[in-house]
């Protein structure tokens, strides 16, 4: 078997966010598109932030309005979950399963004051947004060390 020469790979193209999937949804993931989804469940995720810091935040399990199951998970935080509520109609979370919201990627200030893509709700369903993006409906497996000495999906 030949060994091959570095520099030699297939090149790398895309979006800056793509280029290292994670099993997380990312803005970038949608391609600019308003998309709808069905809320299947939401669980509590244990994640490694940035800067090494741990922290476990509500994790969105969704289908596409077809049917078929999203892969990624959609991790959510205090504005988004607001979002989701006035959306739904539904201030109780466990109450979210089947319902549907539109999500669309925009800028937003993060924790340190940068501008940096994000998720957001519409309030109301768009009815013209797209089925998710082909690329969007599976994951890859998580890293090591996306997960404090559990088991994914425990």
């Amino acid at each position: 078997m030949a060994e091959r020469r570095p520099g030699t790979g297939p090149a790398v193209t895309g979006h800056i966010d793509l280029v290292h999937p994670t099993a997380y949804l990312k803005a970038a993931d949608l391609r600019g598109r308003e998309v709808t989804i069905e809320i299947v469940k939401v669980t509590r995720e244990s994640l490694v932030m940035q800067g090494g810091k741990r922290d476990v935040k509500p994790a969105v399990h969704m289908r596409s309005t077809k049917g078929k199951p999203v892969e990624k998970l959609w991790i959510v935080g205090k504005t988004v979950c607001k979002q989701i509520a006035k959306a739904t109609g539904e201030k109780l979370v466990e109450r979210w399963a089947g319902k549907r919201v539109t999500m669309y990627p925009t800028t937003c200030r993060g924790g340190g004051g940068e501008e940096m893509e994000c998720i957001r709700v519409k309030v109301a369903v768009n009815a013209r947004a797209e089925e998710i993006p082909p690329e969007m409906d599976a994951a890859p497996e998580p890293a090591p060390d996306m997960f404090e000495d559990e088991e994914p999906g425990s």
